[in-house]
């Protein structure tokens, strides 16, 4: 309490506020008239009343007054001068300096433009962000978060940018993410992400990519080091001519029922149109192609350069054995 014109009244400030405190809200509803709202530099003060905003306080030293606060005493239709009574009003303190969130997502994406297949993607990395209009934040933070506190918004925000992010990497292919990932950054802070903050108040200000991988090819890396190393160097490096050859040999190779380059497949999620035929033939095992037309089958992979002398030699011999066996 300080002594302002012989009277004894509040002081509303946000003392010490934290590095990563987006925002603070004074514990009491009831505002005196004549109390002094201290706003440091990089704040501003809001005042609300059922959810609404009315008056915004910029940085300085204010005495409460009707003409410091009109909208919020035109809505109480307030008389001038001090009433006895407090008026009910929530204040809150956005800053408005610059704020670092993190984010980590997995989603899936095709492997290419031309390849009908789709694979797990994870993404971490770094967002920064400030508030640039704290009466359009609050209204559109207010009904969204949980709770008008630091730890709600920021996990709000969090999720808010994951789901939109998501929305953008959906537009890419994994070898596009591979070959322009800076040329993604840009769009994303610049694009439909960018104008999504602006409308709840928000810069986004950058946006860095720290890390990008492919967690079912890459375990398939270790167990397939035949089809699985290949396809994620191909992926990598943005070949996708060399990406549908390896896709196009180990669906040959599981349509003659061996077992090389299945676990690639395995790693892999087939859109529709490719989906149903294959899985038409794992569920028809008993009708399965005679060994003569699956060695017919196996002399033309080899002819078009889809399988190695070697792997020919030893697929011939395992297929010879099974016809032994019929």
């Amino acid at each position: 309490m300080v002594p302002v014109s012989g009277r004894q009244t509040n002081v509303i400030e946000w003392v010490n506020p934290g590095p990563d405190d987006i925002l603070w809200v004074y514990p009491s509803e009831d505002i005196r008239w004549g109390s002094v709202v201290v706003v440091h530099e990089y704040e501003v003060a809001v005042f609300m009343r059922d959810g609404k905003v009315y008056d915004v306080l910029p940085p300085g030293r204010h005495f409460l007054t009707t003409q410091n606060i009109p909208l919020l005493t035109k809505a109480y239709n307030l008389v001038m001068g001090y009433g006895e009574t407090p008026f009910k009003a929530r204040v809150v303190f956005v800053s408005t300096k610059q704020f670092r969130g993190r984010f980590g997502l997995s989603t899936r994406v095709k492997l290419g433009p031309r390849t009908l297949y789709m694979t797990e993607l994870q993404m971490y990395g770094d967002y920064w962000f400030r508030v640039v209009d704290p009466a359009l934040f609050l209204t559109q933070i207010a009904g969204a978060a949980p709770s008008l506190t630091t730890p709600a918004v920021t996990e709000f925000l969090r999720s808010y940018f994951v789901e939109l992010f998501m929305q953008e990497i959906s537009r890419y292919t994994a070898i596009d993410v591979y070959t322009s990932l800076r040329d993604i950054e840009v769009k994303v802070k610049s694009g439909n992400v960018y104008e999504a903050f602006k409308s709840r108040g928000l810069e986004l200000v950058d946006v860095k990519i720290a890390g990008v991988s492919l967690p079912q090819l890459e375990k398939m890396e270790k167990e397939d080091p035949t089809y699985g190393l290949p396809l994620l160097i191909a992926i990598q490096k943005g070949d996708e001519d060399k990406v549908l050859e390896i896709i196009r040999t180990v669906e040959s190779l599981r349509a003659l029922g061996r077992s090389p380059g299945v676990g690639v497949l395995g790693a892999l999620v087939a859109l529709p149109s490719v989906m149903q035929p294959v899985t038409q033939q794992a569920q028809q095992p008993k009708e399965g192609k005679p060994v003569i037309e699956k060695l017919r089958e196996l002399k033309k992979m080899l002819d078009e350069g889809l399988i190695t002398q070697e792997e020919y030699e030893r697929l011939k011999k395992e297929l010879l054995e099974e016809f032994k066996r019929e």
